[in-house]
């Protein structure tokens, strides 16, 4: 299994998140409504890469993926504002 970057995009913004699967392809496959990226776009910071890193992976098949990515995003945002 590897970890990929991937994007969601919802009403007001962007979830950025790692999916672990065997390919690109199978997140692509499992999970339609994600962009898968090779490379982080220059929008992100160093501070937001290791921010997303900090989050544990999504596995490809797990029930709700997106819902987790949503969850740890939210996590992770309301960390940033208690620090």
């Amino acid at each position: 299994m590897e970890n990929f970057l991937v994007s969601y995009e919802y009403g007001s913004g962007t979830v950025w998140g790692y999916v672990a699967a065997a390919g690109a392809h199978e997140v692509v496959a499992f999970l339609p409504e994600v962009d898968v990226w090779e490379e982080p776009p220059p929008s992100l910071s160093a501070a937001d890469l290791a921010d997303i890193a900090g989050q544990p992976a999504v596995a490809v098949d797990a029930k709700n993926a997106i819902d987790v990515l949503l969850g740890n995003f939210r996590g992770m945002n309301a960390a940033a504002l208690i620090a």
